[in-house]
């Protein structure tokens, strides 16, 4: 499984999300848009030219701005728990 996260610092999502992932014994990459230039690029493309987050990648599955509530369903569908 791999899992990829694009956020923010300080994001209240993206800390939650994070805080969530660290919790698990799954490796997962975390991309800070306002840092890393690719990753805001990619955003940009996939939200028609507005960078927006966090954007959830599993696999080849894409979840745009995922809620808690989505988040927390990925979560229980993949058997991932904190």
């Amino acid at each position: 499984m791999k899992i990829i996260l694009y956020g923010k610092q300080g994001h209240a999502y993206t800390v939650a999300f994070k805080n969530f992932l660290n919790s698990t014994d799954v490796p997962y990459v975390y991309k800070d848009i306002s840092k890393d230039v690719e990753a805001r690029e990619h955003s940009k493309k996939l939200y028609n030219g507005v960078a927006k987050f966090p954007t959830l990648f599993v696999d080849d599955a894409v979840y745009l701005t995922p809620t808690t509530e989505e988040f927390n369903k990925i979560m229980q569908d993949l058997k991932l728990r904190a």
